[in-house]
């Protein structure tokens, strides 16, 4: 494998969705009375290491919270309705990663792709894209950390009705994003890319042996006061989110059906013409995943 590896094609869908939706900041952030101010900062011990606190509004630092609904299922269960998120988006390397323990095995990409910069194949090239340099980088400027209430089963779906001390499962989502594409090759939209990354979880009780904290969750939320600290301690294994992704093609990330460390690649290929006719082209997207023990905690406290 080479030093410096692209792709022809990445998921066009999926990064338009994430980069025009979460963007902007939240109304609650840009009133013109009291504007709220968010910083979140990644406490010491686990193997997420950040460079903060980061302050949300500053430049390279959005901090949004919010609420919405699902006009289609959010969860394996088929659950749908009223959601609540949680979310740092860091657009400049300030964060570091040691992540180890990835396995071996998981299901391979169909073609020797990797990150840049790395010369192991899926799944251990994601550690070593990941411990090699500070994130974001330039292949990969933006990144979403984001907790959100849909596909826990919660009780709760609004984070800021909280109650000082509740606990709540969520869904972690952890995303590297590369560039916007589109197919086929003499498209406008048309970049260079890399392989994007997704990491996410749905908490649950019975993933980890030992207690977090005094809970089982192994994703969730607790808030003190006005501070909404995630407790991230999964090993990707809630057994709701398992599908086997080795026949999924579709352009939507598959958050909905496995929790696993998802990359994503798309081929563009030209399908040949009848006589007379234009050639069309047709995208197929891959998505190759891997596993480990993701540990750290997050503190989003408002001001």
């Amino acid at each position: 494998m080479t030093k410096h590896r692209t792709l022809k094609a990445v998921g066009f869908f999926v990064v338009l969705v994430a980069v025009l939706a979460f963007l902007a900041l939240p109304k609650s952030q840009a009133g013109a009375a009291k504007p709220i101010r968010w910083q979140a900062t990644i406490l010491p011990g686990g193997n997420l290491i950040g460079s903060g606190p980061f302050v949300g509004g500053q430049d390279q630092v959005n901090i949004n919270n919010g609420v919405g609904t699902n006009s289609t299922p959010c969860s394996a269960t088929g659950t749908s309705g009223a959601y609540s998120y949680l979310e740092l988006q860091v657009f400049n390397p300030s964060l570091l990663f040691n992540i180890g323990g990835f396995l071996n095995s998981g299901n391979p990409a169909p073609a020797s792709y990797g990150f840049p910069n790395t010369d192991t194949a899926w799944p251990n090239c994601i550690a070593s894209f990941l411990n090699a340099y500070p994130q974001p980088t330039a292949d990969y400027p933006h990144i979403i950390l984001r907790f959100t209430t849909c596909g826990c089963a919660n009780s709760i779906t609004d984070l800021m009705a909280m109650k000082d001390g509740d606990i709540l499962p969520v869904h972690m989502e952890l995303l590297f994003f590369s560039h916007i594409w589109g197919c086929p090759p003499s498209s406008p939209y048309t970049q260079e890319t890399f392989l994007n990354l997704e990491m996410h979880a749905h908490g649950y009780k019975g993933s980890i042996p030992a207690d977090i904290n005094g809970s089982t969750y192994d994703v969730y939320i607790k808030k003190v006061g006005n501070t909404w600290t995630a407790y991230v301690d999964t090993v990707f294994n809630n057994p709701t989110y398992q599908k086997s992704l080795a026949d999924y093609t579709s352009a939507d990330w598959p958050l909905t059906i496995s929790d696993n460390i998802v990359g994503q690649y798309a081929t563009c290929e030209q399908v040949p013409a009848a006589k007379g006719k234009k050639a069309t082209w047709t995208t197929t997207y891959h998505y190759p995943w891997a596993k480990t023990h993701l540990n750290f905690q997050i503190a989003f406290t408002k001001s």
